[in-house]
């Protein structure tokens, strides 16, 4: 018997002046001191069906008893049930014979769906990441809608993805790229052009690879055996903080306050001279400018870096807001300044952006060299094994089990020129990530190389003690694939189903990464310079929480513990959000284990 059969019955009991249902027996136990009261009011004269059905005498029962709908499931079932049957009679009488003719002829055949891995790419630039998240953009609305339109999914099931069983096998964030992801949900597969049918109402940053027809209990999250990630990164971010920054100063100051100079420069020693070199050519080619040393004292003390208010050729440009005039004007009427003021501080900034510029261009035509390439690498192997990554995420505390992951491989490839600009490709595999890990991994392994300090500084932050570690940028992390080992084996062996396996379609993806997600990433980074905003605000910014960094180690922190218990400067009311971890997630949601990328 169908629950919506049994429910009718005991509607039709419900009905007449006849004792409460045995059915109903253990409902009403659980409700202490209503037994008498729903008795009575089932009990007056119920002759036929009342104003409202069965749902709204029900509701009067309810109500004059007093007790709660959550109280009483198979009450709260048999409700809605009546009231959705009602809703529709009500629409059908209102509705002329027309639109009774119009609703018909729109219903939809219906057809078998099946049990599927959808395996996609995507460039995630211009998308607020992967999972539906009404009413911003998502990666997923655009699929599901694609899905609609090549009739994979029936406008029945269109208003809400569970009714297809959405699962996705990881989570990307805002701006994060896929190579290779997967969904699993229940589609319509007869049409063999599918695949075609949905890419050409896609984007050509979003592509489909394939569609793979698997078991019916397969969960494209829960069946995931790994995941491969990819983070691009140029390799003048492993060069050290200019001598004149607040971090590279820190550095120094502490290594001979603790008799570690020998140590410290002897960490340093394949960089040694680079930034002297690049100071003399600078003052060689400003030797002529008045302000030089003012515009680079400045110019390195700022911990932004911007060129807000200047054009391609440094020079000032004055605001079009009318906004921004008057708080110039309220500025200038508090601490009025000459004319000639005024110049000397145009000049300064004009020169503070050359100099940018100049230290920029040094750094793109940087080589890392084969010594400091080996100690890249021996910093990111220093996590592979099962560590505790509490301080490498949020909401998580050491204690909690779910902070332990498995990181199989972290891989450091040789150098490519791309644009003139150095880069090196780092690749990690591990059995799950959490939220901002991949990001905070290769931020501590950057700055733990930059500062010149013991790379055993990384397994100090898999210890107990919580810590800050800066979060690199979004822009370079890709994910590679995920890899379903065991449920290839069980599926192929056993149930004789295709495999989920990107690496029939690695040509197609090749192209895709080479043609929308590489190209995209050095375009944004030459356009906006990400990385090299990223390590100038950590090495000028005048806080001593990076100060584990330093040769004093973890010890520092307790020698600056009132300072840092003090109220922090809001990150994240600045320009760029590079150190404090935000609301958003590259990886999985806040507070849960599930995984996303």
């Amino acid at each position: 018997m169908t629950p919506r059969t049994h429910l009718w019955q005991l509607a039709r009991q419900w009905l007449r002046p006849i004792p409460i249902p045995k059915a109903l027996a253990p409902m009403i136990r659980r409700v202490p001191g209503t037994g008498g009261k729903i008795a009575e009011e089932m009990g007056k004269g119920v002759g036929g069906l009342v104003e409202g059905g069965a749902a709204g005498r029900m509701m009067d029962v309810v109500r004059n008893v007093g007790i709660r709908i959550t109280e009483t499931p198979l009450m709260g079932m048999f409700l809605r049930w009546d009231e959705d049957n009602r809703v529709k009679k009500l629409r059908s009488e209102e509705g002329d014979g027309e639109g009774k003719e119009e609703e018909e002829g729109a219903k939809e055949e219906r057809k078998p769906k099946r049990k599927v891995a959808v395996l996609i790419g995507y460039c995630g630039t211009g998308y607020r990441g992967m999972q539906l998240n009404p009413p911003h953009k998502s990666i997923e609305s655009d699929i599901f809608e694609a899905f609609i339109r090549a009739g994979a999914i029936s406008r029945a099931n269109s208003n809400d993805p569970k009714k297809s069983s959405l699962a996705r096998c990881a989570r990307t964030d805002k701006g994060v790229h896929a190579a290779g992801n997967v969904i699993s949900l229940k589609l319509i597969i007869e049409d063999p052009e599918i695949v075609a049918k949905i890419n050409a109402y896609l984007p050509e940053q979003i592509r489909i690879w394939g569609i793979v027809r698997t078991i019916g209990s397969f969960s494209c999250y829960y069946q995931c055996d790994s995941r491969r990630y990819e983070y691009l990164v140029p390799s003048h971010c492993f060069l050290p903080p200019h001598p004149t920054t607040y971090l590279a100063k820190l550095c120094r100051e502490t290594a001979e306050q603790e008799g570690d100079t020998v140590g410290f420069e002897s960490r340093q020693k394949e960089v040694e001279g680079w930034w002297d070199e690049v100071n003399r050519k600078t003052a060689e080619m400003f030797k002529d400018e008045e302000t030089y040393s003012r515009a680079l004292e400045e110019e390195e003390s700022s911990d932004e870096e911007d060129d807000d208010g200047m054009d391609k050729d440094g020079k000032l440009r004055r605001s079009k807001s009318p906004e921004n005039d008057i708080a110039d004007q309220d500025q200038e009427m508090k601490t009025p300044k000459s004319t000639e003021e005024k110049l000397a501080e145009a000049r300064i900034q004009e020169l503070r952006w050359k100099i940018r510029q100049f230290h920029r261009s040094q750094k793109r035509a940087y080589r890392i060299s084969p010594e400091r390439l080996a100690r890249v690498r021996e910093a990111f192997t220093t996590y592979v094994g099962t560590w505790n990554f509490h301080n490498y995420t949020v909401q998580k505390e050491h204690k909690d089990a779910s902070a332990k992951r498995f990181i199989k491989s972290f891989e450091v490839l040789d150098p490519i020129i791309i644009n003139d600009t150095e880069w090196l490709s780092l690749r990690v595999h591990g059995q799950s990530f959490m939220m901002h890990q991949i990001r905070k991994m290769v931020g501590m392994a950057m700055m733990t190389v930059r500062t010149g300090c013991s790379l055993a500084r990384i397994h100090e932050t898999l210890s107990p003690r919580k810590i800050s570690i800066p979060k690199a940028p979004s822009l370079g992390l890709l994910l590679e694939a995920p890899v379903f080992e065991s449920y290839n084996n069980m599926a192929t062996s056993q149930h004789s189903r295709e495999p989920v396996d990107f690496d029939i379609h690695k040509v197609a993806i090749d192209k895709f990464k080479e043609q929308m997600i590489y190209s995209t990433l050095f375009a944004e980074e030459e356009k906006a310079n990400v990385y090299t905003g990223f390590v100038h605000f950590l090495d000028s910014y005048r806080s001593p929480l990076f100060s584990y960094l330093t040769s004093a180690g973890m010890r520092a922190l307790e020698d600056h513990k009132e300072e840092l218990e003090a109220p922090r400067l809001n990150l994240k009311s600045r320009k760029r959000k590079v150190v404090q971890p935000g609301p958003d997630s590259e990886d999985e949601d806040v507070g849960s284990d599930r995984e996303a990328g």
